[in-house]
């Protein structure tokens, strides 16, 4: 799905506070001004990546930031919109292996102040029913069956093949199993919406390395280049426009190599 963000229920919405009427605009209005202005008149209103999925790109971004008003807003805004708790959580399940455990802590306890605010979605946040796997070497096979289907049999062997599994490889199958046969199997994001979040962790931490490798599983599963730039560009405005410009100079390598 592009260029269905123009319903405006998935713009920030009611649960979106603008930031002039916030502490920002008493201690300077025109910057207030400039930051509300770039996130209503542009940011939110992009053709070229679903709407829904811009709030993933968004609550990823601000994981890494870290920023606590602004994480619970999105958060807030993203619930307002249709998200429910677990989808919430699941972001920083997701984000465990790609953004560290302070960074996903954190988010996980300001995503639970959001949640208790409103009776309806304390209500709703009831744990994930998912098939946990007895055996690192259980979760090891399903990560590569995860991988191949989703990415390819060139993406599994070249994870199987990296140099984490040459150096560190007890260490490495420990991320993997976890990461790719538990988080990456779980019901509450489904693939798109998880590559979004790995996508936005990793520009707004500068991975370039891995964005590389992450931007050619995303083309791998069908996303298109123009989405690909779209979510850099979403969450890089709650890291910086350098980030954004960095990443999309990574993206263009891969796209050109990709070319046929």
């Amino acid at each position: 799905m592009t260029g269905t963000n123009q319903q405006p229920g998935y713009l920030p919405g009611p649960g979106w506070s603008p930031p002039e009427d916030g502490e920002v605009g008493a201690i300077s209005p025109d910057y207030a001004r400039i930051q509300a202005g770039v996130a209503r008149d542009g940011v939110w209103e992009g053709s070229g990546l679903d709407g829904r999925l811009r709030h993933f790109a968004a609550i990823s971004a601000q994981c890494v930031g870290g920023f606590d008003p602004g994480l619970q807003d999105h958060i807030r805004a993203g619930m307002e919109n249709g998200m429910t708790a677990q989808q919430v959580k699941g972001i920083f399940i997701q984000l465990l292996f790609y953004a560290g455990i302070p960074a996903t802590v954190h988010g996980l306890l300001q995503s639970q102040q959001v949640i208790n605010e409103r009776e309806e979605w304390q209500a709703a946040d009831v744990p994930l029913e998912h098939e946990w796997l007895d055996t690192l070497q259980e979760k090891l096979e399903r990560a590569g069956r995860l991988r191949t289907s989703l990415w390819g049999e060139d993406a599994d062997l070249e994870i199987e093949q990296s140099f984490a599994q040459r150096l560190t490889p007890e260490a490495s199958d420990i991320v993997d199993g976890y990461n790719f046969g538990e988080a990456w199997a779980r019901s509450d994001l489904d693939p798109r919406e998880r590559m979004v979040c790995v996508l936005s962790a990793l520009m707004s931490r500068a991975h370039w390395k891995e964005l590389r490798r992450y931007i050619r599983y995303a083309l791998n599963m069908g996303f298109s280049q123009g989405e690909i730039c779209e979510v850099l560009a979403h969450a890089g405005w709650y890291r910086g426009w350098a980030h954004v410009e960095d990443a999309l100079e990574e993206a263009r390598a891969v796209f050109d190599r990709a070319a046929p």
